[in-house]
């Protein structure tokens, strides 16, 4: 298929490597702590600013107790584990509460602060449910253990006219300068129906443009396959395209299959325009003749 390119994203590997570089970092932070600060990593609250009043929330402390010697304290949600999360913890390896220490804890040898390291990524992960380090607060240390590096401005490029931003003032302020665009690219002014469509012919099917009321975005939607015969099989086969697609939204309405990308119009980039047709395009006359194949329909041009 000309010019449809498979977005392939593992969430599940993504998150595990996460994690993998975070019990790294925290390894390494570890392995050089002394007594002069404690760290202690809390899970990053879901109440945005100003909601509520502050909760305590779940996470662990580090503390240097003696030369060498490293004791974490497990706090869970309002300071006390769940007792799913209890029962979380003494499985994972995590010493009980004891009269002299009320908090689930471990003490281990700095020497070993690999395995702390790991036993904190376990409780974090799976005890607390946090589905990715982004989501811990560090008290200290955070562009360390969270990865982040100081950002280098580097020297622009000179924009090409193509690359330039354009603010619409409103939709037809917008429709103009799309027509503009098109007239360049094609030799001639656009077409434009009474909904303020303008058609596109490309190989075998038909690519509309249309901007929305509030000039803020260009929709460009093409049907590929008309008169499908089964709507149940055309949504699984459509919903395994939207989830491989790295452009364009595959729909099916009533007895068509539709493929629409949109462009932020504020500001209008031409450029964006250009790719966006090229890329819609090429998906549009690529895929069309398979799918209506699969799908028991026929393409625009070729009923």
């Amino acid at each position: 298929m000309a010019g449809y390119e498979d977005f392939d994203f593992d969430f599940d590997a993504t998150q595990q490597g996460a994690w993998e570089d975070f019990t790294t970092r925290l390894d390494e932070v570890l392995s050089v702590m002394d007594a002069t600060a404690d760290l202690t990593i809390s899970v990053a609250s879901a109440k945005k600013d100003g909601e509520g009043a502050e909760e305590e929330l779940p996470g662990i402390r580090f503390s240097m107790i003696e030369p060498g010697v490293i004791a974490a304290y497990v706090r869970g949600p309002h300071g006390v584990p769940t007792a799913q999360q209890a029962g979380d913890l003494h499985r994972l390896g995590w010493d009980q509460p004891t009269v002299d220490e009320q908090r689930f804890h471990t003490v281990v040898d700095q020497e070993e602060s690999l395995a702390l390291a790991q036993l904190a990524t376990e409780t974090l992960s799976e005890v607390f449910g946090v589905l990715h380090p982004v989501f811990l607060e560090p008290d200290q240390l955070a562009e360390i253990l969270k990865g982040q590096t100081d950002w280098v401005p580097l020297t622009p490029k000179p924009l090409t006219r193509d690359q330039v931003a354009v603010m619409p003032a409103n939709r037809t302020e917008l429709d103009n300068l799309v027509d503009h665009e098109l007239a360049k690219a094609f030799g001639h002014p656009p077409l434009r129906n009474e909904q303020g469509d303008v058609a596109i012919r490309v190989g075998s099917t038909i690519v509309f443009l249309r901007s929305t009321p509030d000039a803020a975005e260009l929709v460009l939607f093409s049907a590929l396959v008309h008169d499908v015969e089964g709507r149940s099989r055309a949504c699984e086969v459509l919903n395994d395209l939207n989830v491989e697609a790295r452009y364009g939204r595959f729909a099916l309405h009533r007895d068509r299959v539709f493929v629409q990308v949109s462009v932020a119009a504020k500001p209008f980039v031409p450029a964006h325009l250009h790719q966006a047709l090229i890329h819609l395009a090429q998906i549009a006359d690529g895929i069309d003749d398979a799918l209506a194949s699969k799908l028991g329909g026929r393409t625009t041009f070729n009923g």
